[in-house]
């Protein structure tokens, strides 16, 4: 089964030259990233831990997280983020992380079906192709939601039936009130 999203690594800085410029797409989650052959990214970098960080997506696809297992640290777009497991950091589209020496890019791609899953307005200007150079999103405040209007509600009219039933019920309660 094809997934709804997948992210996108993109290697800016390293200290391994030949590295700069390469891709990894990725569909699955979660993604392990490090030095050793073991990992779903490797990154022959020597300031880069073995098993360095984890990339996770949520299961609405609303929030990709990472957390760092490393010695040397990571930061995202210039911010430390927490060591150990449990600990994690939102990663946002456009954002660089930096794992020991080596800069990388991280996006995420959706595909309609998956938006479908927000709520409110959402920017889908990372949906063009992957080939497509890709820009940082701008950075946006917060969109209101717009609020329902309240519905008219609707009075029904009662049928003569119904009101014949009522006076004819009130007329026996009358009846076994006052002469029963």
């Amino acid at each position: 089964m094809q997934e709804d999203w997948h992210i996108i690594l993109s290697i800016l800085e390293s200290p391994d030259k030949t590295l700069i410029g390469q891709q990894k797409v990725f569909s699955t989650s979660p993604i392990t990233i490090g030095r050793a052959e073991t990992n779903d990214m490797v990154i022959s970098d020597p300031t880069v831990s073995r098993n360095h960080a984890i990339i996770r997506i949520t299961n609405d696809y609303t929030r990709v997280f990472i957390s760092d297992n490393s010695t040397y640290g990571t930061e995202v777009s210039g911010k430390k983020v927490p060591k150990g497991p449990g600990s994690g950091f939102t990663l946002t589209n456009g954002d660089t992380v930096k794992f020991g020496n080596t800069m990388v890019r991280y996006e995420l791609k959706l595909k309609l079906s998956a938006q479908s899953t927000f709520v409110g307005k959402m920017d889908r200007s990372f949906l063009e192709d992957a080939s497509s150079p890709s820009k940082p999103l701008p950075e946006k405040s917060e969109e209101e939601i717009p609020k329902e209007k309240p519905r008219p509600v609707e009075q029904k009219a009662f049928s003569p039936i119904y009101i014949a039933a009522i006076i004819i019920l009130i007329i026996i309660l009358i009846y076994l009130i006052f002469f029963a």
